[in-house]
């Protein structure tokens, strides 16, 4: 993971910036903000300080300039293919939250580690499946309700609604903010079992988009409409990610205590 002194937070209201396949692009900067230039000679400028992350498609050319001002600026990056999945991210080393994540690190390395991290992460399906149902309380029977409990909770399935190139841009929005807070993508257990939090995350945030969105979403394809409903339910779903990171650190902590 690559390292910034001092990442300097977005300002409020800052939004995501998205660089699609559509054409290829150039990406330099300035001293304050990113330039991008197509193949046309069209040119556009983003000061950095209302870019909250980025999501990059691998046929945008990236400047070594510019991709440091972004990790100076704490801007995550991450890079998605042509069909929407993700490859890779960048993200500013942020220097907050250093007793969570010692805390997390301790417990995930420790004998019953990775079962005391299965178990949170049950505890958080259910925790949607909860929020789910309060959500659509008049039109979920009781039968499909203990049917996605069987399946959501227990065997993390579930029914796909949005388009899947959604799915980059949430890993790449729970990238960010684990950055921002100075937590690893990645845990590591005592037997160097391989625990990927952004992922686990990002499937949490995920499935409740879907079982949110219902068959409603299935005629959603284009890619500006489905990114606008990604976009839309973040803003308006902003404490869920923020719920499931709060419980992971009351988890560890109460782990460091026994």
């Amino acid at each position: 993971m690559l390292k910034s002194p001092a990442a300097t937070p977005p300002a409020p209201g800052a939004r995501a910036l998205y660089l699609g396949p559509a054409e290829k692009k150039r990406v330099a900067c300035t001293d304050e903000a990113l330039v991008v230039t197509n193949d046309r000679k069209q040119t556009w400028r983003y000061p950095v300080v209302r870019v909250a992350r980025i999501v990059s498609s691998t046929v945008v050319d990236w400047s070594g300039a510019a991709l440091a001002l972004c990790l100076r600026r704490g801007i995550g990056i991450a890079w998605v293919d042509a069909r929407g999945e993700p490859l890779g991210a960048s993200y500013p080393q942020a220097r907050g939250n250093t007793g969570f994540a010692t805390a997390l690190e301790i417990m995930t390395e420790a004998a019953d580690g990775p079962l005391k991290y299965q178990h949170w992460q049950r505890a958080r399906r259910m925790d949607v499946l909860i929020r789910w149902g309060h959500t659509q309380p008049e039109t979920i029977s009781p039968q499909q309700w203990e049917a996605t409990k069987r399946e959501w909770v227990y065997a993390s399935e579930y029914t796909v609604h949005l388009p899947r190139p959604l799915r980059g841009l949430c890993l790449a929005y729970v990238g960010a903010q684990l950055a921002r807070q100075g937590l690893p993508p990645v845990l590591w257990g005592p037997q160097a079992q391989r625990m990927d939090l952004d992922a686990d995350l990002c499937e949490l945030l995920w499935a409740e988009m879907n079982l949110c969105a219902g068959s409603l979403a299935d005629t959603v394809s284009q890619d500006a409409p489905a990114t606008a409903l990604f976009e839309r339910w973040t803003a308006r779903n902003a404490s869920a990610l923020t719920l499931h990171i709060h419980s992971l650190q009351r988890t560890a902590m109460k782990a460091l205590a026994a």
